[in-house]
């Protein structure tokens, strides 16, 4: 019978692209956080100001 692992120290590609996978998920989660909770969109000239104005 095969045994199935969940470290298969047999397979150091399949393992390293799992690795870098999370860190890469783990990254993007943590970029979205910070840019939902601090956008850093205080420059006047943004485009944003030009959208959202009152006289539009």
């Amino acid at each position: 019978m095969e045994q199935h692992t969940v470290w298969n120290s047999a397979d150091p590609l399949g393992i390293a692209i799992v690795v870098v996978g999370a860190i890469v998920t783990i990254w993007a989660y943590y970029f979205t956080a910070r840019c939902l909770q601090s956008p850093g969109e205080s420059e006047p000239d943004h485009p944003k100001y030009s959208i959202l104005r009152d006289d539009r």
